[in-house]
């Protein structure tokens, strides 16, 4: 008898696995039954808003139901973040945001009120675009190694400019000093553009920042690139070296870009908005979109994804520590 009981238990145990695996296959292949919302962090106009724009308009071809922007900016990230968290997880509401995003509790007072590994289940990198080390024409400055010679005679005379602090720029500005053995000053802007301005103008020596924002700059004349981060060159600009090859090692700082739902979605749900992601990063037409804005489309998803985001946050940390950055 009891071992009868103990059958009947083990196929009702089957039973309720096999149909709620039936139960999120099915609503899965009706995904989406309504608009799917990707909440941009911040502003309209920046590289994440116009990156998120450019995927939902494939996104709808592919899910054959709207997907729209939704900006929710502030705190950095945290705000638009946040709202995505506590979030119906249902995969009608999916986060698009920056790298900034494990960089922030890192470098901020202010704690999150959320945990990117655990609130949140991730989708797929979207992009990632190497950062350009630029100085000015007018600086004589050659090669990397010219700019470290001159860091070392003239400290008083070098500087960096970062857009953000906390950012991927700041970041690799502080590990370069490390790397590169040098003690170069930052200079803070509340963004990139002030930064490349004042580059321009001769206030500053030198600042790291994606191909996007600096490559006018570059094609121009107005600023000369002497390297990129990250393990390979830009495809924008064949001709300048990695800091690697330059002779400044462990420098694979990227900005990249990635998409999350909130925890609890449905595997088979996630693994339809993988499908779908993959299938859209993989167009000529969205990868020719991507190579005029200098960002090379992801390649990981799901929980690789997952595991590339936890090292990313671990090599984030080890770089706030080398620096000693104090959190403002």
């Amino acid at each position: 008898m009891q071992k009868a009981v103990r059958m009947m238990k083990r196929m009702t145990v089957g039973a309720t696995a096999v149909l709620a695996l039936v139960a999120g296959q099915a609503f899965a292949q009706g995904f989406p039954v309504k608009p799917v919302r990707i909440v941009a962090p911040y502003v309209p106009g920046g590289t994440v808003d116009a990156l998120s724009r450019a995927l939902a308009a494939q996104l709808s071809e592919e899910f054959g139901q709207q997907v729209v922007v939704e900006n929710r900016a502030g705190a950095s990230g945290n705000i638009g973040a946040e709202y995505v968290a506590g979030a119906e997880p249902d995969g009608h509401v999916l986060l698009l945001t920056a790298s900034t995003v494990i960089v922030n509790p890192l470098v901020m007072k202010e704690k999150q009120r959320f945990d990117l590994h655990k609130n949140f289940t991730p989708i797929g990198m979207v992009a990632s675009t190497p950062l350009v080390f630029v100085v000015s024409p007018q600086s004589g400055i050659d090669n990397v190694g010219d700019f470290i010679k001159q860091a070392k005679a003239h400290p008083d005379k070098i500087n960096f400019g970062v857009g953000g602090f906390g950012s991927g720029g700041h970041l690799a500005m502080e590990t370069f000093n490390v790397r590169a053995g040098t003690s170069i000053p930052m200079v803070i802007y509340k963004g990139s553009a002030p930064a490349l301005t004042d580059i321009v103008g001769g206030q500053l020596s030198a600042i790291m920042d994606p191909v996007l924002t600096t490559l006018p700059f570059v094609s121009t004349g107005r600023l000369k690139a002497i390297a990129v981060t990250g393990e390979r060159r830009s495809a924008l600009l064949p001709s300048v070296p990695t800091l690697g090859e330059a002779g400044v090692p462990n420098m694979d700082f990227v900005s990249w870009y990635g998409m999350w739902g909130p925890a609890g979605i449905p595997e088979a749900v996630s693994r339809r908005i993988q499908a779908g992601l993959t299938k859209v990063l993989g167009s000529p037409q969205f990868k020719s979109w991507l190579d005029k804005q200098g960002m090379v489309a992801g390649t990981v998803t799901g929980k690789q994804f997952g595991d590339y985001v936890l090292q990313e946050s671990k090599k984030y940390a080890q770089a706030v520590a080398d620096a000693k950055i104090e959190p403002k």
